[in-house]
């Protein structure tokens, strides 16, 4: 499985096991700390401890919150010969969302974006970036609420999405 690697004493882990004892459903997150880089690195695995078969049509990797609005969302996007245009939006209302379902990596719609406070520089300030190791069905959304809080989500594009599992498997 694709995931982020380190050797025993440069990466830290943290695994958060939620049992749902009602429905025989286990989600197991898993956060993977490099201090010396600065990077948290995020997987989700779902265990299906029911006796039934479960459909999945959604399984985000990450949420995040942030408790203002008006930060500033950096993305990329192209074409051929024109790959990596910058593209930044501040976003004080409403839904911004990068995604891809197209099933193959593409300059048209990188799986990286970035949210930032507006004065954030490249040597000061709060940058937060989200990256994929898939590329080619992704979904990021930055969401201003009416109560002016943010919130990220990433991970597997939900459109078209299905996933049946078996009992006792795992995604």
């Amino acid at each position: 499985m694709p995931g982020s690697y380190g050797v025993e004493g440069d990466v830290e882990t943290l695994n958060v096991k939620m049992v749902d004892a009602n429905n025989g459903f286990t989600l197991i997150l898993s956060y993977y700390v490099y201090a010396d880089c600065d990077v948290i690195s995020r997987s989700a695995k779902f265990i299906n401890t029911s006796s039934e078969k479960v459909k999945l049509t959604r399984m985000l990797s990450m949420l995040m919150d942030f408790d203002h609005a008006g930060m500033k969302i950096t993305s990329f996007h192209g074409k051929w010969t024109s790959e990596m245009n910058k593209s930044d939006t501040i976003l004080s209302a409403g839904k911004f969302v990068n995604s891809s379902f197209t099933g193959t990596s593409s300059n048209r719609s990188n799986p990286f974006f970035m949210v930032s406070d507006t004065d954030a520089t490249e040597i000061f300030g709060s940058v937060y970036g989200y990256n994929l190791i898939y590329s080619g069905n992704h979904y990021g959304a930055v969401e201003v609420s009416p109560w002016e809080k943010t919130r990220v989500a990433y991970g597997i594009n939900p459109r078209n999405f299905s996933w049946t599992l078996e009992p006792s498997e795992t995604s």
